[in-house]
């Protein structure tokens, strides 16, 4: 019958010394893989260096259209709900209104510089696929390049067309 601590021992080294940095590489290759970053991770058994995808350079670039369809309020829902029951429509956003994001401004647009933070946590996430290239909703939508979303104002939320640009 083999010992309990001979057990956890084998656990604990597999997070530990070697064990940990095959999995620290492994996660960083999954995490490369996943956000797209345009490059290939090659690991060595002391590093992590980026290196250029050949196919990256050739690859299509993308960008988000980002458009404002609606403003909706409910004013029943104010009234029973809100503090200030007659706050009316947000005013962060006019319908037609519309941004481009790419690469660049996504980040910016991200940390709340540009946008409405509690707008981009709707819409990011379908901005980001864009950006990678990917279907909207494939299967949901007419257009797999297009998406309607709204933000999480439950008394007048703000309705969203995304749509992804391939050049």
């Amino acid at each position: 019958m083999k010992s309990t601590q001979s057990n956890e021992t084998n656990e604990e080294q597999v997070f530990t010394g070697c064990g940990r940095r095959k999995f620290v590489k492994s996660s960083l290759l999954g995490a490369a893989a996943v956000f797209g970053t345009g490059s290939l991770l090659k690991a060595s058994d002391n590093s992590i260096t980026a290196i250029q995808n050949e196919s990256t350079t050739a690859e299509k670039r993308h960008k988000c259209k980002i458009t404002v369809l609606r403003r909706e309020l409910y004013e029943d829902l104010q009234a029973e709900y809100l503090a200030y029951p007659k706050a009316g429509k947000c005013d962060l956003f006019e319908e037609g209104q519309e941004w481009i994001v790419d690469e660049e401004n996504y980040w910016k647009m991200l940390n709340g510089q540009s946008f409405c933070s509690y707008a981009w946590d709707a819409v990011g996430k379908f901005v980001y696929a864009a950006l990678q290239g990917g279907s909207l909703l494939r299967g949901w939508t007419k257009d797999e390049k297009v998406m309607i979303v709204s933000c999480v104002d439950g008394t007048r939320p703000v309705i969203f067309k995304i749509e992804r640009i391939d050049e």
